[in-house]
This record gives structure tokens, C-alpha cells and sequence, in this order.
């Protein structure tokens, strides 16, 4: 029962907390995307500048004029983020497209001269399903992106690295280019095929088997924080921008222009040092993940707050329940009986009865009006007191005079029964609420001379050590069960039956609890020799 009270509260609080942290991760997603559209844009005007450096340099550079094309292809990198993708072209000044931005591209080595110039051409290949193919097989062994053997070649074996025996490819060549067909690393345990198709491309064309003792591979794809599927429909987006900036125009020397909006954007123009060269580039981006970029900790941080706040506030909540369903069972209890008396006296009334019973009649039912009055009243008084603790009024209280008084109060009902009263009290001033305090030394007092047998003896005692003070009443009479000392304080709480005839509402204590807890302070009872003491202790004594 206890535990489902607990999970309905906490479902229904988990849901709200759950809506406010929506909505704070989506202002703070949204706040750090502006942040990281302009890191990208930075990032893309800092590549630019980068890549047209090298392109111009091999362009004035002493390769061959049939190289350069491939040259120029691998180094036209890709930029790539959590969510964010940029792509490359570059013109020359009539508009003619010199190279682009390749999705898989790789280079290598012939045996013996250790010179990577001769280019892998993937993207005239592969099928888009091939690429992420390609992609998932190297992420799944990164080592893969290069490989060096030693069977003929220039590298000599290391312990930190895989050294193959040699490489081959299979392919079609154009000049310094080849595009692969097959592609195969040879290790001493066995080899492994890289790359294998059946693209339509190698139709009637003459296939060629190239050695090689050295080569590297990469993509965006490999590379990417995003999955492999991602990561090319962000390239492919991004390409696209750059065909909608075109829009089939050839660019020129005299023609800049970019735009955006959306989920990326296009900037096409000749640069400044380089204006023999007009380079445009593409930038997509998917906004959940670039907003969220970098933001992981705080979401994962935020998120578990957000659940222990949850389960704190849903188990307060669900012991207020509890306890408001006990104070409401045991309320209805304990006025049951009173009610039925009243009851059952009133119809008698109703009848023709003696009058001489009619006094003691109305009598018990004034009695008993009473007793469900005070029951009202301390119910009204606790449910005042459990939420009290920014309304008490803190004043200079004479601690031990106050004392002093609620014991000459009980005086007389104490020698009624023969019960002898002492004190033993330090002078202590305290700040508090007079009128809570002195509810606390009335219900301690009232309760110790409802169990204390007639002859027996209330003491008294106020000490205070250091900043603690400590009020101790004690009581002669029949100790209590060891197992309801930690109950004693709890609303409505009656331990033995004979205890339970004593009489009282049974919130004297309860409202006791209540009081010492607004001031900070905590009290307890224990079983001495011959007795029962009660005790409080408070902070701030003087």
C-alpha cells in the first residue's frame, strides 16, 4: 500500500519536473545553437582560407598538369561536428569546377617509393549503401585508414602498430587516379578485404592490380560523431546548398553571393589572396544535435537532479498522505466513542425519564462535548504548528521562570493525588516563542501527572550546557515497552491499555514534537529506575 501511494505521487510529480526540464534543455539547446552556428561559420571561413592555400600552392606547385585534378581533390577536406557538416568546391575565374569536397577518398604507395601519388577515387564508384558500408567497417577498426607493410617496402615492423606484409588494389586507372574495385590489406595471419564491388562502373573496362606497400583511407563518414547514415545526409544536404546558391549558374570572378536559412547555408565568391581562385562551400546542419553538442554533462546532470528532487518531493508528499490518513483515522476513532455517548444519552432524554437523572444526564453530554472539543482544538493546533516554521514570533523568554509557573499551575491538581512536584532548575534565558514554550512544559507536566501513581513524584530539571539547553521531566510509575519509546511523540499514539484509560486526547505529545522541532531543538523519552523522564533540548540558551 505504502509503496503504491509512493509511485502514483512520484509519476505525477516525475511528469511535471519532467515538462520544466523539457523546457529548460530546449532553452539552453536553443541559446547554445546560436554559439555553435557561429563557431561553425568561423570554423568554415578558417578551412576556407586553409584550402585555398593548398590548392593554390599545387596549382604552382611542379606536379604534372594530369595530377593536379587529384591533387586538389584530397585536399579538399571536409569540416565536421557534433551535428554539422561543411563541404568545398573550388572554380577556376571562368567558372570551371577544379575539384569538390570527396566522400571517401585514399591514396598509396608503390612498392619501394614512398611517395603517396597515386589517388583512390571511391565516390565515382560506390553506391551511397557502399560508402556507409565502407564507413561501418572501418569505425569498427580504425586501423584500417592506413596500412604499411614490410615485404619489399619501406617500414620495418613496431610494437605499436599492425605492419602488414603488403597491400593491392584492383581498379581502373586514369593517370595518377585509380578507381578501386577491390582493395586488400595482406597481414601475416591472413588478408583482409577492405573494399569489394560489383558497381556497374568497371563494365567493359580493363581492371589493372596495383602493389603497394603503403596507403591511407578517410571519409567524413569514418570520422563523424554522427552515425555513418547521418553523417552522409548531412553531406548530401550540404552539397545541396551549395547547388541551390548556384543554381546552375557558373560562378566568377565578379560573382559572390551566399544565403541560408533553415538548417544550413551557401557562400560562393573569389577570395581576396587568391583571386585566381573562386571557392564556394555548402554547410548543413541538424539543429537538435549542434544545439546539444557539448551540453551532454548538463542534461545527464540536470536530468538525475531533476530525479532525486522527484523522488524527495514524492516521498514527503506521500508521507504527508500517509500521515494525514492516520491522523484521519485515528481523529474518527478517538471521537467515535464520545459521539456514541453523546448519542446514546441524547435519545435517552428524548424519553420520559427520571428527573433526577436528567442533571446527570446533561452532565455526560456536557462532558463529553468538552472532551471533543479539546480533541478539535489540538487537531486544529497541530495542523497550524506543522507548517508554522517561518511564522513563530521569537522573543526573550526567562526559560526557568516559565517553568516555575506551569508547575504552581499544576500545584493543586498534584496535591489532589498526593503527588509531590520538584524542581531543580539553572536560571536560563532562551529565544523562542513564549507562548509554543510554555505549551511544551504544560503537555510534559500534564502528561507525567496522568501516569504517575498516587504518592509518586514529578522532578523537574533545567540545565544548560554550553549552547544546549536541556528541560528533563520525570515521573515515578511503570516504565515503558522498550519498542514504543520511538512511537511516543507520534499523533494519536497510545502505547499499553492501561496507559490508554489515563485519558488525554493523545496529541499532547504530538503537539510537544511540533513545537520543539520549530525551534530547532529535539526531544525524547527513556525509561529510568522507578520511572519514565521525558526530555527536550534547545538551541541558544543564556
Amino acid at each position: 500500500m505504502k509503496d503504491r501511494v509512493f509511485w502514483r505521487i512520484f509519476r505525477s510529480v516525475f511528469l511535471s519536473f519532467f515538462a520544466l526540464w523539457l523546457l529548460l534543455v530546449g532553452v539552453l539547446t536553443f541559446q547554445n545553437l546560436d554559439a555553435k552556428r557561429d563557431q561553425v561559420e568561423h570554423a568554415m571561413g578558417s578551412y576556407e582560407e586553409s584550402t585555398l592555400k593548398n590548392c593554390q600552392l599545387v596549382l604552382e606547385g611542379m606536379a604534372e598538369e594530369w595530377e593536379k585534378p587529384a591533387i586538389l581533390t584530397n585536399r579538399m577536406t571536409s569540416y565536421d561536428t557534433a551535428g554539422a557538416m561543411g563541404v568545398f568546391r573550388l572554380y577556376d575565374q571562368e567558372g570551371t569546377e577544379l575539384a569538390r569536397t570527396p566522400l571517401t577518398w585514399g591514396s598509396f604507395c608503390l612498392p619501394g617509393t614512398g611517395v603517396y601519388d597515386h589517388y583512390l577515387c571511391f565516390d565515382a564508384v560506390l553506391s551511397e549503401e557502399e560508402h556507409v558500408a565502407l564507413a561501418k567497417r572501418i569505425r569498427a577498426n580504425p586501423i584500417y585508414t592506413h596500412f604499411y607493410g614490410t615485404e619489399g617496402g619501406l617500414y620495418e615492423a613496431s610494437d605499436n602498430e599492425r605492419v602488414g606484409l603488403r597491400g593491392e588494389v584492383i581498379g581502373v586507372q586514369e593517370g595518377n587516379v585509380v578507381y578501386p574495385q577491390k582493395l586488400v590489406y595482406y597481414y601475416e595471419e591472413g588478408p583482409v578485404v577492405l573494399l569489394d564491388t560489383d558497381s556497374s562502373f568497371f563494365q567493359d573496362k580493363t581492371l589493372t592490380t596495383f602493389p603497394f606497400d603503403a596507403a591511407q583511407v578517410s571519409s567524413p563518414l569514418v570520422w563523424s560523431k554522427d552515425s555513418p547514415e547521418q553523417a552522409l545526409a548531412l553531406f548530401r544536404a550540404a552539397e545541396g546548398r551549395i547547388d541551390s546558391l548556384l543554381d546552375g549558374r557558373k560562378p566568377g570572378s565578379d560573382w559572390t553571393g551566399g544565403g541560408g536559412g533553415g538548417q544550413g547555408y551557401a557562400r560562393c565568391g573569389p577570395s581576396a589572396d587568391q583571386p585566381e581562385l573562386i571557392s564556394a562551400y555548402g554547410v548543413a546542419y541538424h539543429t537538435w544535435r549542434l544545439g546539444s553538442s557539448g551540453l551532454e554533462f548538463t542534461y545527464g546532470a540536470t536530468f538525475l537532479f531533476l530525479l532525486l528532487l522527484a523522488l524527495r518531493v514524492s516521498k514527503r508528499q506521500a508521507d504527508t498522505l500517509r500521515r494525514e490518513r492516520s491522523l484521519t483515522r485515528a481523529a474518527a476513532h478517538e471521537l467515535k466513542t464520545p459521539a456514541a455517548v453523546v448519542r446514546s444519552y441524547a435519545e435517552a432524554l428524548r424519553e420520559d425519564i427520571a428527573p433526577e437523572k436528567r442533571e446527570e444526564y446533561l452532565s455526560v453530554l456536557m462532558d463529553e462535548a468538552d472532551r471533543m472539543g479539546v480533541l478539535v482544538c489540538d487537531l486544529l493546533e497541530l495542523s497550524r504548528m506543522e507548517g508554522e516554521e517561518k511564522r513563530l514570533l521569537p522573543e526573550d523568554v526567562d526559560l526557568t521562570a516559565l517553568v516555575e509557573g506551569a508547575a504552581q499551575r499544576l500545584g493543586r491538581s498534584a496535591e489532589e493525588q498526593s503527588i509531590r512536584v520538584a524542581l531543580d532548575l539553572e536560571p536560563v534565558r532562551i529565544a523562542g516563542d513564549r507562548m509554543r514554550l510554555e505549551q511544551v512544559v504544560d503537555n510534559l507536566l500534564s502528561n507525567a501527572l496522568r501516569h504517575t501513581p498516587p504518592g509518586g513524584a514529578i522532578r523537574l530539571t533545567l540545565v544548560r550546557w554550553d549552547r544546549i539547553v536541556r528541560l528533563a521531566v520525570e515521573n515515578d510509575g511503570e516504565p515503558i515497552p522498550p519498542e514504543d519509546l520511538g512511537q511516543l511523540f507520534e499523533t494519536f499514539w497510545r502505547g499499553e491499555k492501561e496507559r490508554a484509560r489515563a485519558g488525554g486526547s493523545g496529541l499532547g505529545l504530538a503537539l510537544v514534537r511540533e513545537a520543539v522541532r520549530l525551534h530547532r531543538g529535539f526531544c525524547g523519552a527513556e525509561n529510568i529506575p522507578g520511572g519514565v523522564r521525558f526530555w527536550v533540548e534547545l538551541p541558544g540558551g543564556e
